[in-house]
């Protein structure tokens, strides 16, 4: 029998991370059994930092699971991370010749025909995802399985990863012992769970400010309509106090969980961190200010974006680089002239930012398993009382 769980691994800018979790619901609900870490330099859009070091960080983070769950893992799901990879959407339509009941089979073949592009040399195609689709040139909706029309459209996105990406992780995971790997694009798998999480299955925009990377996605239904990668985060606020306060990077990061853009801050206020007393008014200023430049950034991300994005669309912050500064989306708000939301869950298990790309890829890899008749399939059918 198969395993009762998935396991994921995440690449973040500045960790990486292995999860297992089990399917509690049909509704999406999913526990976590076990979480292993390890910290490496990361990644830019043209490669890893040092590449030498992501075998021992990748089988240090397996391992700390596989500790935990007293088991091998052998199958992983891999999250591959918005500077590996490219998105392109794609529209396509099916006329019957009478109205009938839209099937599975329809929607497939919908999605064989939008995928028109030609997958460069140095990318692998990660699938297709449909973001909507409009029956009879009408009726909008995300899922039309069991719909009667006479016509049937759907806008599908389609994700790939750079293949120095899959050759270099799949590398690090066979000396792992594992073969059976599976690559989900992980801004789209966040920004899905994310539209699930908080019932919105309309447009929405995250932004995800990490440790040194920052992913903006849109997402449409249950696909992504675009997603840019810029270097900007957490470690650039804290290099920033480095330069001024002169102090070193640990200390910086320390200052940043005092930070309070709430407050009133006034001339002469501080901040106490270890019997040291630091400028508040100076220091929230220069927070303020980088928070600026990453504004402008996602503000000029969008400039790349072909998309028609309905002025009402949410904008959700997530992600351990701002989300844990008082005042940090707020502040983020006022430069981008747009309400931001901060990324919340009532479940204690997946309530923390810094893994929601974590939950999205949990999310996703279940549904995987469920589609292919794997365990969870099997769960599913016996809580219906098939035998």
């Amino acid at each position: 029998m198969k395993n009762d769980f998935v396991t994921i691994l995440d690449f973040g800018s500045s960790k990486i991370t292995c999860m297992t979790a089990s399917k509690v619901s049909d509704k999406g609900e999913f526990v976590i059994r076990a979480v292993g870490q390890s910290a490496y330099n990361g990644f830019s859009d043209s490669g890893w930092y040092e590449p030498n070091t992501i075998d021992g960080a990748v089988s240090q983070a397996i391992s700390q699971v596989e500790n935990k769950m007293k088991c091998r893992i052998k199958e992983v799901f891999v999250g591959v991370p918005g500077a590996f990879c490219a998105e392109v959407t794609g529209e396509a339509s099916a006329a019957f010749h009478s109205k009938k009941k839209i099937d599975a089979e329809d929607i497939s073949e919908i999605i064989k025909k939008a995928d028109i592009y030609k997958c460069e040399s140095d990318y692998s195609p990660l699938g297709g995802k449909p973001v909507y689709f409009i029956l009879d040139g009408a009726l909008r909706m995300v899922d039309p399985q069991g719909f009667i029309a006479g016509k049937l459209t759907g806008l599908v996105s389609f994700s790939y990863m750079k293949n120095s990406f899959r050759n270099s992780v799949t590398s690090a995971l066979n000396k792992q012992g594992i073969n059976r790997i599976s690559f989900i694009n992980t801004c789209e798998a966040q920004a899905s769970y994310i539209g699930h999480a908080t019932f919105n299955e309309s447009y929405s925009i995250v932004i995800d400010i990490g440790h040194i990377t920052t992913n903006v996605s849109l997402c449409g239904g249950r696909g992504l309509l675009f997603m840019r990668t810029f270097a900007l985060g957490s470690g650039y606020l804290a290099s920033d106090l480095c330069q001024v306060l002169g102090c070193d990077f640990n200390f910086a990061m320390s200052v940043l969980e005092k930070v309070n853009l709430n407050l009133e801050i006034q001339s002469g206020d501080a901040y106490s961190l270890g019997g040291r007393m630091i400028d508040a008014y100076q220091t929230n200023e220069i927070v303020k200010a980088r928070i600026a430049q990453i504004a402008e950034y996602v503000i000029k991300s969008f400039r790349y974006c072909d998309k028609d994005i309905p002025a009402n669309t949410p904008i959700v912050l997530t992600g351990g680089g701002l989300s844990y500064i008082r005042g940090g989306a707020d502040c983020l708000s006022t430069y981008l002239g747009k309400k931001v939301k901060l990324y919340d869950s009532v479940n204690a298990q997946t309530k923390r930012n810094e893994y929601t790309s974590c939950y999205g890829l949990i999310y996703e890899a279940i549904q995987k398993e469920k589609s292919k008749g794997g365990f969870f399939s099997f769960l599913s059918k016996i809580g219906k009382g098939d035998k």
